[in-house]
């Protein structure tokens, strides 16, 4: 029997695994993990931040028998010859396959008050899991200050859902405009004024000297009231254990395009990996890279288990108001080329704006702000390569134009793009007894990708609520009781 070893349960680990029971994985499967807590999805810690969603109710879901998990296990040593991982107090385990899971460590800037010998300073958060956000909601008064280090998506995120749990933000990042990765200067305009209509006081071309009791002093001399600090200043590839091992390392452990490394049993995935072309530490492209070494893991085999694809898949931003989205590789929007018909549509006064790439009418990349009917649509035509209708204006603004039935929208809309559930498989999963937001989602897994789909799934559940209120009866507490009738 094939025995699998999987050291670390990042979310990327914990769909590998999944895919791996539910395929019939022919051997056994054990995942050694250094956290105290199963792992959870990172999408959903902007909802917990902004106090929408209870920390517990963020957690992946168990694993079912017969995969064993070991928390609070650190590994002290992997013996590549003898095909055997010891742990820290002296246990081992053999195995035929060895995947590394390892996950990311955040970059703690060398600040007085800011680190401690690398680690953050205390009354500095990381905020890497939801009982984290939990614990500095419990700690902060109401109106307590909070300042995010950091512009990128992460920044962004946090700071708008810090801001719509009524907090005063400030946003302090380095650069001239936010989200320089996946944003051109108008659509970082925009976003700019969305943080600001919420509260978020952006500071842009700034960076932080010291922090002090109440205040973060920047480079300008200027200070900003703190009673918290969130660092989103960036992370870095935990690959302690691949060196010690004597794995080739790149910016992370060194993989080929099944994710294998430098050791032909070994393999790496999510945030510790550097596959050939890239990885840009989206949940979309962990999903891929689980989907890819399942099959890998599953036939055997050395050859091509999965589909290259040009680095970029879907990023989503998420919060309330916050309609964000990166839809394949940034560069090739702002790249000239003849093949490539370039659409542009900015609408600054209502925060809306689209900048499109297409190859003989199939989107290749796009960027969409404030658009989420058309962030739904795009993807849903993204994912299955069907052409974009030829009114593309029509087809930004949600009106009709012929795509999918005679009323321009899909018969039967995708909700959660990641999952594939579409608006009919949740409905039939609540009349089978899946009442509420959490339900739904164990039943179809809508929701547990990205995340970006929550609202959509909560205001669906709502209106089958309200319908299912209507049809009982006057006079009838319940339907219970109107069969009892």
């Amino acid at each position: 029997m094939t025995r699998l070893v999987i050291i670390g349960h990042c979310p990327a680990a914990h769909r590998l695994v999944e895919r791996l029971t539910e395929q019939g994985y022919p051997g056994s499967v054990t995942v050694l993990d250094a956290a105290e807590r199963g792992p959870h999805n990172p999408a959903l810690l902007p909802t917990v931040l902004a106090n929408g969603l209870a920390p517990e109710l963020a957690a992946l879901p168990e694993h079912p028998s017969p995969v064993r998990v070991h928390r609070n296990t650190r590994i002290a040593s992997i013996d590549r010859a003898r095909r055997r991982v010891r742990t820290e107090h002296g246990e081992t385990y053999g195995y035929d396959a060895l995947v590394l899971a390892t996950g990311t460590r955040t970059v703690v800037p060398n600040l007085p008050g800011v680190s401690d010998n690398g680690s953050p300073a205390e009354g500095i958060w990381p905020l890497r899991h939801p009982n984290e956000c939990g614990r500095m909601r419990g700690q902060l008064a109401a109106d307590a200050s909070v300042t995010v280090l950091g512009g990128g998506l992460d920044g962004v995120e946090t700071a708008h859902a810090l801001a719509t749990a009524g907090y005063e933000v400030s946003l302090l990042h380095r650069g001239a405009r936010l989200m320089p990765r996946l944003l051109d200067r108008a659509a970082a305009d925009i976003v700019a004024r969305t943080l600001l209509d919420n509260g978020v006081t952006v500071l842009s071309n700034e960076t932080a000297t010291e922090l002090l009791p109440g205040k973060l002093v920047l480079s300008s001399g200027a200070a900003v009231s703190t009673d918290a600090l969130v660092l989103r200043a960036g992370t870095l590839p935990d690959t302690a254990l691949a060196g010690d091992t004597g794995l080739r390392l790149s910016r992370g452990v060194a993989v080929d395009g099944e994710l294998r490394s430098s050791d032909p049993r070994i393999h790496a995935l999510g945030g510790c990996a550097a596959p050939p072309r890239g990885f840009d530490d989206s949940l979309s492209d962990s999903w891929e890279q689980a989907e890819t070494l399942a099959a890998t893991l599953l036939s055997g085999s050395s050859g091509t288990s999965g589909r290259p694809r040009e680095s970029g898949g879907v990023v989503r931003a998420r919060g309330a108001g916050l309609e964000l989205a990166s839809i394949g590789p940034p560069e090739v929007l702002t790249g000239k080329s003849h093949e490539v018909e370039h659409v542009t549509f900015n609408d600054p006064k209502r925060r809306r704006y689209a900048r499109l790439a297409l190859r003989e009418d199939r989107l290749v990349a796009a960027m969409l702000l404030g658009l989420p009917e058309a962030i739904a649509t795009l993807s849903q035509l993204h994912d299955t390569g069907m052409p974009v209708p030829s009114d593309r204006l029509a087809t930004l603004l949600d009106l009709p134009t012929g795509f999918g039935t005679a009323g321009g929208v899909p018969a039967d809309p995708v909700l959660c793009h990641c999952n594939n559930v579409s608006r009919s498989t949740l409905t039939a999963a609540y009349h089978d007894g899946a009442r509420d937001v959490a339900a739904l989602a164990a039943a179809t897994r809508a929701t547990t990708g990205c995340g970006s789909c929550i609202g959509a799934v909560r205001e669906l559940c709502g209106s089958l609520v309200a319908s299912t209120t209507e049809r009982v009866p006057s006079g009838i507490d319940s339907p219970e009781q109107e069969g009892a009738a």
